[in-house]
């Protein structure tokens, strides 16, 4: 097993950029992919953090992912788009969603945006900090990989999916809120929460997936078979205008601790340093794809 390993952040994002455009992806895309996958690593979701970059590459090689796929607009209305990822990398339909979410919002007051034809797009927290950054309520939920449900029981109605909320504290920090809550093993029914997120995710992407419900959408892998993702914004101020929404947040949200909690903004450190697992993943994909290691 490899030893941690402390890299600079620039230069780690400088191997990653080679990594993804030696297979033909966008400069600009490729911003948006180690952007997200930065910001999982450093919130701790290593598994959707820098260790996802080997499954992207992998997904490449398999033809799984479009590594030059567009992100199409199919229907856009003031406060809803519907987007076709065209089987690209999941973190940039993502990121095109929730910012052109934001930009609806703006103007209406609150926006949806849906990916269909993606994959996976990793955390969904990224991107509802993404709103939040913008002074918006921020969720976003997503369908990718395989549904999880109780192993008791023969409810295969309501699956348990990702999902996240965030909302601004001040110019250096958010609130955030994973509302997926791991199914428990020992009650024979799920909770009341992973029902409701059951419920949430089914409405959002229901229609994108031709009605089926989540037992009925066999996946193979995580890159197999297509996934999407929702995105809304509710930009405060244009919203309510006349709602002092940072004392509202300030004098709330602090006495819901279990549900919701404060962080600073993500900002990328002069250095990172990765434990050996994603080290040893890292090195993997800098041989797979002949661009060599940063040098450590």
């Amino acid at each position: 097993m490899a030893d941690s390993v402390t890299l600079s952040t620039e230069s780690l994002i400088g191997w990653m950029h080679r990594v993804l455009q030696r297979f033909g992806m966008f400069a600009v895309d490729a911003d948006l992919v180690i952007a997200r996958l930065l910001e999982a690593e450093i919130r701790g979701s290593q598994s959707a953090g820098l260790r996802m970059l080997a499954d992207i590459v992998t997904a490449f090689d398999l033809g799984d992912i479009d590594p030059r796929a567009r992100t199409l607009t199919k229907l856009d209305l003031p406060a809803y788009a519907l987007l076709d990822g065209s089987t690209g990398v999941g973190q940039v339909g993502a990121s095109r969603a929730m910012q052109l979410a934001i930009d609806k919002a703006q103007s209406a007051g609150l926006a949806l945006v849906v990916v269909q034809n993606s994959q996976p797009c990793g955390d969904p927290q990224t991107y509802a900090e993404l709103a939040a950054s913008a002074g918006c309520l921020g969720f976003c939920t997503t369908n990718s990989g395989k549904a999880r449900w109780p192993v008791h029981g023969d409810n295969r109605l309501f699956a348990e999916h990702p999902q996240a909320w965030a909302l601004p504290a001040g110019s250096d920090s958010l609130w955030w809120s994973q509302l997926a809550v791991p199914l428990d093993d020992r009650e024979p029914q799920p909770t009341t929460t992973a029902l409701f997120n059951g419920i949430v995710s089914l409405a959002l992407t229901a229609g994108l997936s031709g009605g089926r419900l989540p037992a009925a959408k066999k996946k193979a892998s995580p890159f197999g078979a297509g996934a999407e993702h929702v995105c809304l914004a509710l930009h405060l101020s244009t919203l309510q205008a006349d709602q002092h929404w940072a004392t509202w947040i300030e004098s709330t949200l602090p006495h819901s601790r279990e549900v919701w909690h404060q962080a600073s903004r993500v900002s990328h450190p002069a250095q990172l340093s990765l434990d050996p697992e994603t080290v040893v993943v890292l090195r993997e994909t800098a041989a797979n794809s002949r661009v060599a290691w940063p040098a450590e």
